[in-house]
Parts: C-alpha cells; structure tokens; sequence
C-alpha cells in the first residue's frame, strides 16, 4: 500500500470516527482537498497535516501513526513502539532538538575558505605566487584566482 493510500485512509477513520464531514474541516483545509486527500489522488504536507489534525483534534503524530500503521500493516501500537526503539537505539529519545537547522558550511565551501586563508597568510608573509603553490600542493592558477577574489 502506498503511503498516500494509507494516509487517506488514516484520515478517513479519524473523520468518521469522529463524525466529522469534509464540510466542517473547511476551516482547516479546502472541501475539495480532504475529499482528494482521502481518495489518495494528492498528497499532503505537514503543514496541511498539521491543521487537518487539529481539527480533527487528535495530535498530528496521531494521524501520522495511523498512516503508517496502514501502510505498514501494523497497529499503531506496533508503530510508536517501533519509533520508541529507533529514538532510543540512536540516543534522541531524551535529546532536546533545535528548533531551527543549523546553518553549517558545506564542506566544499570550507575548504575553499581555508585554502584563501592560507593563500593569503603566506603571501602577506613575502612569498610569491608560485612558492605559495608549491608549499600548498596547489597549482600557481588556483593561487591566482584565489587571490582576485580577496581584491
């Protein structure tokens, strides 16, 4: 089974169950999206997820649990302890998580930084272009250009 397939029919049973229409979801999302959405021809953000649970008023790890229960086979129960095992077996069970990503430098671009600053601290030492390549393991042209971009 697909996961919009079982998302659809996650959402479903909390909507019946719950016995709510489509109608009264239309605070949280568009009539027309739910029925899509249940008939598994769209798929769902979290955002969307979000709202849609919430006025289903369930937590949206609900919903999302009932997903892959469906898609999985398996009873929510099955699920969440799985997710209780993967959490603990790579420590994030107790971890606090940052609420926003970290801004990290790829590595390429690192590197490229770090080169520029050797490039430029042994050519304010008095070295020329090409003892400042030879020393790096550079070629003089790579010195060159790294040089235009500190002028």
């Amino acid at each position: 089974m697909s996961l919009r397939t079982a998302y659809a029919a996650a959402l479903q049973l909390l909507r019946t169950r719950g016995e709510i229409s489509q109608r009264e979801l239309a605070d949280a999302v568009d009539p027309s999206y739910v029925s899509r959405l249940e008939a598994g021809t769209r798929s769902v953000t979290l955002d969307v997820s979000h709202e849609l649970a919430k006025a289903l008023g369930v937590d949206p790890l609900t919903l999302l649990a009932l997903a892959y229960a469906a898609e999985r086979g398996q009873t929510p129960r099955q699920v969440v302890d799985q997710l209780v095992r993967d959490l603990e077996s790579t420590g994030l069970l107790g971890s606090e998580i940052p609420p926003l990503p970290s801004k990290r430098t790829h590595p390429v671009v690192a590197a490229s930084l770090e080169l520029r600053a050797q490039i430029r601290e042994l050519i304010d030492q008095g070295f020329s272009q090409a003892e400042v390549a030879r020393r790096l393991g550079v070629s003089r042209q790579t010195v060159s250009n790294r040089l235009k971009k500190l002028s």
